[in-house]
C-alpha cells in the first residue's frame, strides 16, 4: 500500500514538472514573455544587489560631493574637461601608525629652541568616530633658566598637487587638538607658562590664506570653568583629556565665518573657493597645514623649566568635485545611482503586494457574487460600482493625507482601491462556469458550494489571476510614484522613483539635468512594461484562442 502511495506521489509530481516545463517552453517561445522577463530581473538584480552596487545610502549619505554635481563620465566628453571630481588632501587623517607622519613636512622658527615633532600612538581624540589611534605631538620644551626664547613658530605641513582645470565645487577642513603643559596659577585660573596660537592655512605660490579659528570660534568651557582658546586662537590653559575640534565651528567654504576670515569683512560676497583656487592659478601645488606659534613671553616663568605640548589629530582637507559617481548627486549631494537602485526594491515591493492584495480581494469578491448570485450579487456589485466611479487619484490623495504617508497605508489604500476591476471580470466568467454541465453534475451528487468554488470554478479562472496579477502591478508602481512626486514622504529612510523626480522639481535648474530627470522616469516606464509584457505572454499561452501554435 505504502510503495502504491510513493509511485502515485513520484507520478504526480513528474506530472506536474512535466507541465511547468511545457508552460516554461511556450512561455518563452513568446518573445514578449521573453523581453518581459529580461528587463524585470534587471530590476530584480538592483533591488537585490542594492548594497553591493554601491556603497552609499541612497538618504543618509549626504555631501559626497557638490549639490547637484554632474556624472563623473561627463569629464570625458567635449566640454567637460572644467569638471573635477573629489580630492582627499590626507591619506591617513587619524595617524593610524608611524608611518602616516612621512607624508607630513615639519619646520621650526627659529630652530634649536626646543620645539621637537613625534609620533603618538596612545592618545586621540575620542570624537574622531574611530577614524583613528595616535596623533602628533608638537612640544615645546625650555630647559634652560634666567631666559625666555619669546615666540618660536612650528609649522606641520602638507603639500599636495590639484590636478584639475576647474574650480571645487567646495572645501571642507579640519583640525582636532588638546594642549598640556606646565602652569601656574593665575586669579584662580591654571594658565599656562607658554601659551600657544594655532591656525590652519592653505598656501599656494607666495599667497597664504588663513581658514581657522574665525572670528567669532566656537569656545567650549573647561570642566573647572576657563575658556581655554581666545578668538585668535590662542591656547591659555591646560586641558588635558579635552579636545577642540574645527568641527564645531566649521572651516567649511560655505560658511559664512570663512569669508569673514579671508576677507576681515562681511561687506564682500563672494565664494572663498573663487579666492583660494583661482583660476589663474590651477593646476598648482598646493599647500595645507598649522602654524604653532609657542610664545614663550612670561618674565614669570623664566626662572624655572617649561614644557607646552600640542597633540594634533583629525587633519584633512577635503575638495569637493563638481562630477561624481554614475550619475551625480542631489540637492544634498546625495549619490543620484544610489537612490535610482535602492528604488527599484521600493517600487517591486509595492507593486507586488499591492497586486497580491488587489487580485485576491478582487477573486473572493468575483467568485462569491458570481456564484452565489441573487442579493448577494447585488449587494456586492453596486458597491463595486460605487467604488469605480470614484475619481482615484485625489481620494489617493485624500485617504493618504488623512490616514498618514507611511508605507503601510499605501499599500493598503492601493490595494483597497485597485481590486474592483478584476472582481467583475471574474463575476463574468464565472456567470458562465456555473452553468456548465460539469457543474451541475457536481450539484447533482451533493457536492456543496464551497467544494464547487473550490475544486471546480477556481481551477477554471486561475488564467486570470495570473495575467491580472502581472498588469495591475504598474498601476500601483505609477500610483505611488504620483504620490511621492506630489509631495508625500513614505519615511524618513526611504526613497524611491517618484521622489527622485519630486526632488528634481523642488531644485532650481535640476530639470535641465539629464542625467537626473531621465533615469527614474524610464526605470518606473521600463518597469511597468516588463509586467505589461509578462501579462501578455501569460494571456497568449494560458488562453488557447490566443496562442499562436508553430
Amino acid at each position: 500500500m505504502g510503495e502504491n502511495l510513493m509511485a502515485t506521489s513520484r507520478e504526480r509530481v513528474s506530472y506536474n514538472l512535466g507541465r511547468l516545463l511545457r508552460f516554461l517552453k511556450l512561455f518563452f517561445r513568446n518573445k514578449r514573455g521573453a523581453l518581459g522577463v529580461v528587463i524585470l530581473m534587471v530590476f530584480v538584480v538592483m533591488a537585490l544587489g542594492a548594497p553591493f552596487l554601491t556603497p552609499y545610502d541612497p538618504v543618509l549619505s549626504t555631501g559626497l560631493a557638490t549639490r547637484v554635481a554632474a556624472p563623473a563620465w561627463l569629464r570625458n566628453l567635449p566640454g567637460g574637461e572644467y569638471l573635477t571630481e573629489n580630492l582627499m588632501v590626507v591619506s591617513d587623517q587619524g595617524f593610524n601608525n608611524l608611518d602616516s607622519i612621512k607624508e607630513w613636512n615639519f619646520t621650526s622658527n627659529p630652530q634649536g629652541k626646543g620645539v621637537s615633532m613625534q609620533y603618538t600612538a596612545n592618545v586621540q581624540n575620542p570624537q574622531s568616530g574611530g577614524s583613528g589611534s595616535g596623533s602628533v605631538a608638537i612640544t615645546f620644551r625650555r630647559e634652560e633658566t634666567g631666559r625666555i626664547y619669546r615666540n618660536v613658530n612650528a609649522s606641520f605641513t602638507k603639500d599636495f598637487y590639484y590636478p584639475y582645470k576647474g574650480l571645487p565645487g567646495r572645501f571642507l577642513a579640519n583640525i582636532a587638538f588638546t594642549c598640556e603643559g606646565t602652569s601656574e596659577i593665575v586669579a584662580g585660573k591654571s594658565l599656562l607658562d607658554v601659551p600657544a596660537k594655532i591656525s590652519v592655512f592653505l598656501r599656494v605660490d607666495n599667497y597664504t590664506y588663513y581658514l581657522w579659528p574665525e572670528p567669532f570660534p566656537y569656545n567650549p568651557v573647561t570642566p573647572s570653568g576657563e575658556q581655554p582658546l581666545t578668538q585668535e586662537g590662542e591656547v591659555q590653559t591646560s586641558m588635558k583629556s579635552m579636545w577642540i575640534s574645527s568641527k564645531d565651528s566649521p572651516i567649511d567654504s560655505q560658511w559664512p565665518g570663512l569669508l569673514r576670515k579671508i576677507h576681515g569683512t562681511s561687506t564682500i560676497v563672494t565664494d572663498p573657493v573663487l579666492i583660494v583656487f583661482n583660476q589663474s592659478r590651477i593646476p598648482n601645488t598646493y599647500t595645507f597645514g598649522v602654524d604653532i606659534t609657542f610664545e614663550d613671553t612670561n618674565l614669570n616663568s623664566r626662572d624655572k623649566k617649561v614644557e607646552t605640548r600640542i597633540y594634533l589629530d583629525d587633519l584633512q582637507v577635503r575638495l569637493y568635485g563638481t562630477s561624481f559617481g554614475i550619475l551625480g548627486t542631489d540637492q544634498l549631494g546625495r549619490d543620484i545611482f544610489s537612490q535610482l537602485v535602492y528604488g527599484a526594491s521600493l517600487s517591486l515591493y509595492i507593486g507586488l503586494l499591492t497586486s497580491i492584495i488587489s487580485v485576491v480581494l478582487g477573486l473572493v469578491i468575483g467568485l462569491a457574487a458570481g456564484y452565489l448570485g441573487r442579493l448577494a450579487d447585488e449587494v456586492m456589485m453596486r458597491f463595486t460600482d460605487m467604488l469605480l466611479v470614484l475619481p482615484n487619484l485625489p481620494l489617493m490623495i485624500v485617504l493618504v493625507a488623512v490616514l498618514g504617508a507611511n508605507l503601510t497605508n499605501l499599500i493598503v489604500i492601493l490595494s483597497v482601491l485597485g481590486w474592483m476591476g478584476f472582481a467583475r471580470t471574474v463575476r463574468s466568467q464565472v456567470l458562465s462556469l456555473r452553468e456548465r454541465p460539469f457543474i451541475e453534475a457536481a450539484k447533482a451528487i451533493g457536492a456543496g458550494k464551497t467544494h464547487i468554488i473550490m475544486r471546480h470554478v477556481l481551477p477554471n479562472v486561475m488564467s486570470l489571476v495570473y495575467v491580472t496579477l502581472a498588469t495591475s502591478v504598474p498601476g500601483a508602481i505609477v500610483a505611488e510614484a504620483a504620490l511621492s512626486w506630489l509631495g508625500f514622504f513614505w519615511g524618513p529612510s526611504v526613497t524611491s522613483w517618484g521622489g527622485m523626480l519630486r526632488d528634481v522639481q523642488a531644485t532650481e535648474g535640476a530639470s535641465t539635468k539629464l542625467w537626473w530627470v531621465l533615469p527614474p522616469g524610464l526605470s518606473i516606464a521600463a518597469i511597468a512594461l516588463s509586467f505589461v509584457l509578462l501579462g501578455y505572454a501569460l494571456d497568449d499561452v494560458l488562453n488557447p484562442k490566443l496562442r499562436i501554435r508553430r
